[in-house]
């Protein structure tokens, strides 16, 4: 796990993260961006509780889409095609690659590195990066290319410590992923949404996060 924004001068376009990227290749280990590890400013949840850490809460996706897009538009996935980074316990935030897209075709005196084959910011998001969510009712149904529902790229998460170990499977039923955001059923096609563990297909409750991390799904299964 790395912050999931550094000191403003240690962004992670600097070229002094170039060995700790081919590091993580060479380890075959994925990086995770979590939520409330910011390395600047106040992080939500430090000291007594203002009304600024309800608007950093609902704000959550500025941080990491920043650092994403500094990785993203730098070129260290095109260095580095086999890094894989883990967005975790942030919502989908839907309208960042269109305009990291539009950024890099129309900004070239911004978007300064280019890429090589034509390739798009956004070709590296959707080989590279996975996310993971709660609450995101509008997200999760945003039609191809985003959310990338294709297989393999979303996950679901469950606050454990905010409702309580056990309860995952219960949750499921009542999160995005099973409702319409009118509250109605007939949410993300069954197909989609995963199937939990055992089962070894690619899903978003457990069988991506269990891919992406190496998690060995048989022996984490308890016998009925």
């Amino acid at each position: 796990m790395i912050t999931e924004y550094p000191a403003e001068d240690r962004r992670y376009d600097q070229p002094e993260y170039e060995p700790f990227w081919a590091a993580a290749v060479a380890l075959d280990l994925p990086l995770s961006l979590h939520t409330a590890t910011r390395r600047q400013g106040k992080i939500r949840g430090a000291g007594p509780g203002t009304l600024r850490d309800a608007s950093s809460r609902a704000t959550g996706d500025f941080y990491p889409a920043l650092s994403m897009c500094d990785m993203i538009f730098t070129g260290i996935f095109e260095r580095y095609p086999r890094l894989t980074l883990a967005i975790v316990e942030f919502e989908l935030a839907p309208n960042v690659l269109s305009s990291m897209d539009y950024t890099y075709r129309e900004r070239h005196g911004e978007a300064i590195y280019r890429f090589k084959d034509g390739l798009l910011p956004s070709d590296f998001f959707r080989r590279n990066v996975v996310l993971s969510f709660q609450e995101d009712a509008i997200g999760i149904r945003v039609p191809p290319p985003f959310p990338p529902r294709l297989r393999g790229r979303v996950g679901w998460g469950c606050r454990q410590h905010d409702v309580g170990l056990g309860l995952s499977a219960q949750r499921v039923d009542v999160s995005p992923i099973a409702q319409d955001p009118d509250g109605d059923r007939g949410g993300v096609p069954e197909d989609e949404q995963a199937k939990p563990a055992p089962d070894p297909d690619p899903g978003i409750v457990g069988g991506n996060t269990a891919r992406v991390y190496k998690f060995d799904v048989a022996k984490l299964t308890v016998p009925a």
